[in-house]
Parts: structure tokens; sequence; C-alpha cells
């Protein structure tokens, strides 16, 4: 058994403490909140997914709470990802996980749902279902009008759910009306237009909630928890309900006397920006929904879950001691380091993996139809990496590179055993990511790096800044393996060469080798259409140039960025006045001007009045000296990873130095 380090226990001891839920007991405070992975097949559990849970309780995780999302019904539109609890086919599997989770002690629920209007029927085959004819503002299909018959047997497949869960061996579940699903579809008065027993007032339209979780009740034994998961704040006022509302609902939910626990976070489903705000990104503060946790557990009789942004062990024993909450979900840090709880306990917060908050693996992913992986753990894309085999001879490996995919492949093959040499032109490590650490919206961007010198230096590498690496040089240290992770430069396109505006890569303006002159009048030019022409524009434009315009050959300006951060994205752009430029092809240069060209109009157009142009999406990747070393030495083992073979996004390069220094 490990150490447990008393001064950890002590300054952490809320946090560590066990808790009743109901009749049963968590062993500490440590939620990992449900949501979807898109692992399985058409709502059909699997290995790969019943493991990635396990390794969550593995870590020390006190309650593992699973399946965002998870359907009761088999006519309820499905999100991407999730789990059909309906389906009997999933029982060996959820007995499976069940066991796999109590072995390491800790408990496990389910969330359970029907999502009404929100959902898209071409995914499930059946008409969205929701109490009245009015579509979500972000799914936009007009949903079928449930009939009063139709009501109940959606209240039994509630009930029967929960059955299957407790027969199963799980201890409870979780009933969600967060993000806009049914149940909350229910309780608003401008999406429940109904005028039979289902409507009206608060009671009628509460009435739905009431009998699921009634049914809910009734179906299980006394020891299993029922959970409710919903918005102490909908931030929008599209739905008709205010903080007040959701109060008052959550009083009255809780005076049934049947739910023994609530999870509580903000936003909803009926916004593109509500929407993002149910899984608030780096823009949003940290514990952003704990001061509505602590509204809500000063009215309610039972244990308050508090749900965002709650990234690490020290701020987590805060919420408690404030008496914000009772228990802190802390699912995306434990994504990003599934053994956090067992670091802290153990007193090695230090080592814990931060979450970076930038949601591009996890559920950004997720809401772009791909399934989950984390940007900087490497283990959820691949599980066979989560745990590194010592290396039963010791090597000597020199990486070339302190980017993201230079600095994992060090530390992992530190980690095996192995003598490691990492040679760094520049004076810092990090490469482009350190670079991107300047942009304001992503004010935790850099904790992974910072993460990655403490472990090198923890583990004895020979880290050398300032070096030049040639392959004269390099072998000249005698490696017994080289991997090369030279990243990848900006570059500015050829074809623009000679124009009268200075040109530069959105790069040289976050190093500061560009001067952002104020009143000088800036085009961005991304082909990309992720984060970084937005982020850039946004820098230049608080810079105090005089006008913005960010151009794109995409259909719209950060067309490809994911559904979480484009609200925040756009609404900074908005408040910076940029001009959002969409369809523009790059054309090269008339007149010692910068041309465009409307993709589909064929217009083409000069850029006048303009002093600087950023271009965005123009990336070399720096391979020579692998080719070099190929050349000089084809007996040596080489090892090519992240930019260097092409260039991408962090994430590949985090799996791809993982994956060399565990090869080694």
């Amino acid at each position: 058994m490990a150490h447990v380090n008393t001064d950890a226990r002590n300054s952490l001891r809320l946090l560590f403490s066990p808790l009743k839920i109901g009749r049963r007991e968590v062993k500490n405070r440590i939620v990992s909140t449900a949501h979807a992975t898109g692992f399985d097949n058409e709502g059909i559990l699997n290995e790969r997914h019943l493991r990635y849970h396990e390794r969550k309780a593995a870590g020390g995780a006190g309650l593992i709470m699973t399946f965002g999302s998870a359907s009761v019904y088999r006519e309820s539109s499905a999100s991407y990802g999730s789990v059909s609890l309906w389906n009997p086919e999933n029982e060996p599997f959820l007995r499976d996980l069940a066991e796999r989770v109590h072995a390491h002690g800790a408990l496990i629920m389910s969330q359970a749902t029907h999502m009404g209007r929100r959902g898209d029927s071409a995914l499930s085959g059946y008409p969205l279902q929701a109490p009245s004819a009015v579509p979500e503002g972000v799914h936009r299909e007009i949903p079928h009008v449930l009939r009063t018959e139709e009501i109940p047997p959606i209240v039994e497949a509630f009930a029967e759910a929960a059955a299957r869960l407790e027969r199963c061996g799980w201890d409870g579940i979780e009933i969600t009306s967060l993000g806009g699903h049914l149940i909350e579809q229910f309780w608003s008065p401008v999406i429940n237009k109904r005028t039979d027993r289902y409507g009206g007032d608060l009671a009628g339209r509460m009435r739905f909630s009431v009998e699921v979780i009634e049914a809910v009740a009734e179906a299980v034994s006394d020891d299993f928890i029922v959970g409710f998961r919903m918005t102490g704040d909908p931030k929008t006022d599209v739905i008709g309900l205010t903080p007040e509302d959701m109060l008052e609902i959550a009083t009255r939910l809780d005076d049934l006397g049947r739910i023994d626990l609530f999870n509580i976070s903000g936003g909803t489903g009926a916004t593109y920006e509500a929407q993002a705000a149910t899984v608030p990104g780096d823009t949003y503060a940290r514990g952003c929904y704990c001061p509505l946790a602590r509204r809500m557990k000063e009215h309610l009789s039972v244990p308050v879950l508090a749900a965002g942004r709650i990234l690490d062990p020290e701020q987590a024993e805060e919420a408690i001691a404030a008496g914000d909450c009772d228990l802190v979900a802390m699912t995306r840090a434990i994504i990003a380091d599934p053994d956090l709880p067992n670091k802290a306990r153990g007193g090695e917060s230090f080592r814990i993996r931060p979450c970076i908050a930038c949601n591009e693996g996890c559920i950004g992913r997720l809401y772009s139809g791909m399934p989950i992986v984390c940007t900087v753990n490497a283990a959820i894309a691949d599980d066979s990496l989560d745990d590194f085999a010592r290396s039963e001879r010791r090597r000597r490996v020199v990486v070339i590179g302190g980017g993201a995919a230079g600095m994992e492949a060090a530390r992992v093959s530190a980690e095996r055993g192995h003598e490691v040499i990492l040679l760094e032109r520049a004076e810092r490590l990090g490469g482009q990511v350190a670079t991107a650490v300047v942009a304001p919206e992503r004010p935790h961007y850099g904790r992974h790096l910072k993460w990655l010198e403490r472990e090198l230096a923890r583990l004895g590498v020979d880290v050398r800044l300032k070096t030049e690496a040639t392959a004269e040089g390099v072998l000249e240290l005698d490696p017994g393996v080289v991997v090369v992770a030279a990243g990848s430069k900006a570059v500015v396109p050829p074809e623009v060469a000679g124009i009268d505006a200075r040109c530069a890569t959105d790069i040289d303006v976050l190093d500061g080798n560009i001067e952002v002159e104020p009143g000088a009048r800036v085009l961005v030019y991304d082909r990309e259409g992720k984060f970084r022409g937005g982020s850039i524009a946004n820098f230049v434009a608080e810079a105090g140039v005089s006008r913005v315009e960010l151009a794109t050959p995409l259909f719209a300006a950060c067309g490809d960025l994911d559904e979480t951060q484009q609200p925040a994205m756009y609404r900074r752009l908005a408040k910076n006045s940029v001009v959002l430029s969409p369809n523009q092809e790059l054309m090269g240069k008339r007149n010692r001007r910068l041309l465009l060209r409307d993709a589909w109009s064929g217009r083409e157009r000069t850029v006048e009045d303009v002093d600087l142009v950023v271009f965005v999406g123009y990336q070399e990747a720096e391979s020579g000296l692998f080719e070099a070393l190929r050349d000089s030495a084809p007996e040596l083992e080489l090892r090519l990873v992240g930019d260097a073979v092409a260039p991408r996004r962090l994430h590949d390069a985090v799996l791809e130095g993982v994956r060399a220094g565990n090869a080694v």
C-alpha cells in the first residue's frame, strides 16, 4: 500500500472524508460525473468503455457516474455516443462494470434521461418527442407533441432502467434534466404549451418530473441512490426559467423525500451559448457554478454535488470548506489524470497531470461526432499507454525538440529507465504551445508544459537549451535511439511575397517578433478554421489596432471550431468589432496588394488600406534532421513524431510523443 502523507491528509481532510448518500457511504467527495464517450456501437457497451470507467475507480475517485445522456426509451433520439439503458443486451456489461468499480471501493451510478426535442431523428430513426411543437434553437427539428397517453410509458421506462441497474449491482441512478432534456422541457413555460395535466402552472409543468422520480423510487430498494441533475441557472432567458425558478423547482423536488443527491451546474441546451455553458471551457471562471450549488445547498435537505471547472484538489477542498457543496465533480480533471485522487491523498499533488480546460479532446470532439480523447492524456485515445513497463535494457535516448511531442517522448523514455538527453534550440521548452499561452483566452493552456518540466526534472532528464542539433552533433552523443520532434515552422505563403503591407504569421505576432502598432489596420487570413485564427484576430484587436478583418476560405470564420468553443469565440470577436469574411480564397497578389476571391461569386478584390497581414494555418514540418540522420547513420534507430511528421493538433503531438517513448 502506498505511503499516505499525513500533511496531505490534513490539508485535504474534507475532500477525503466519507459521506452518506442515502443509505450508502462514499469513501471520499471526488466524483467523476456522467458523460458520453463515443466508444460504443449503437448504444451497446464494450470492453473499452468498461476499462475507461474502471480506470477512474482504480485512481481513487469515490463516486463514478457513467453514461452521459443514457437513454431509457427506445424511441428517444439519443445523442452521439450515448448508451441505451433500455436495451437488455447491456446487462452483462453493467454487471461486469459494477463489480470492477466496487473492487476499488468506489460507488457507481448511471445517468438516465429522455432527451425530448434535443437531438436528431436521423440518428434514432424515430421522431423527436416533446411537450409541444417548439423546436430547439440548436437542433432545430420540429418534434412530435407527446399525447397524454404517450407519457406514462416514458415514466415507466425510467423506472425499468433503475430496476435494471439495481439488478445488475449498481449503487444508484442519476435522473437528469440538465442540458434542456425532456424533464426541463416540461418545466419551461415557453416550451410547454400544454393544456392537459402536464402543462399550465408550475405544478402541472413539474408533474412529469415528479412522476418519474416517484416511479423510480418505487422500482428500487431504499438502499439504491436516486440522484437528480439540474441547472441552477439556464444562462439564457429563452426558456422562461430563471435561477429563482430553478431553486423553487429543486425545493419542490426535495420535498418529495425521494431524492438522495442533487447535482448542480449551469446552462441549458436551448441556444449555442447556453449549451456551451453546460460544459464550461477556459473562458469560464474556475468553480463557475459553485455559487449556484451553494444557493441550492442552503435550501435542500440532501447532499449537493457541484459541477463546473473544479480543476485541482486544493480548489475542491476549498469549495467543500466554504459550504458550496458536499461533493465535487472533477470529471475533466480525472480524464486528464485518473490518478488525481490517489496522488492528492498521497501528498503528490504536484505530480497530477493538469487539465488545461481546452475542450478540444474530450467534449469538443464528442460534439463533433467523434469519440473522446484527451489533449494531455494519451491513454484516453489508446489505453495501452496508461502504464509503462520498465525497459529490459537501459539505452541512451536523444530527443530533438522540446515541444510537447519531444517532452512527452523524453518523459516516458526516462520513466521506463532510459538515459535521456533532450536538445532544444530555443531558450525555453514548450515550442509553439509556449507561444500559444500568450493568447488571453486560454489561461490554463500552459499548465501541461509546466507539469512536463517538473516531470523531466524529477526523472533526471538532461535538458540542453539553446542547442542547435545537427546530425554530426547528435551522433557524437552516441545515442541508441533518436527521437526527432523538431516540430513545424509557421510561414508566410510565398505567393504574397512583395505586397506593400507587412506580412507575418500568428506565431510571429504572439512571440513579439512583429510589432502591432496602435491604430494599424490588420487582416488575418486563416485557412485552418479552428481556434488560432479567431484568437489572433482578438489579440491584435485588443492591442489597440483600428480595424481587424478575419478572412477565411471556410464557410464561416472559425468554422471548424467545436460548438463548445465557438460561442465564446464569436462573442469576443463581436465585442472587438472584428469583421468576418468567409469564403475568401487566397489568390496571391495584384499591383502589390493582397488578392482575394469569393469562392462562390468569383468576384475578386484587392485588399486596400491594410498595414499588416497575419497568416494562420501555413506550417511546414521540420523533418530535415531526420533525413540527415537517416542518411548519415542508416543503422540508427530513428523515430519521427509530432509536427515534424505533419503539422496537426496538440493531442497528436502528445500521443505520438508518448508512443515513441513507450516503444524505445
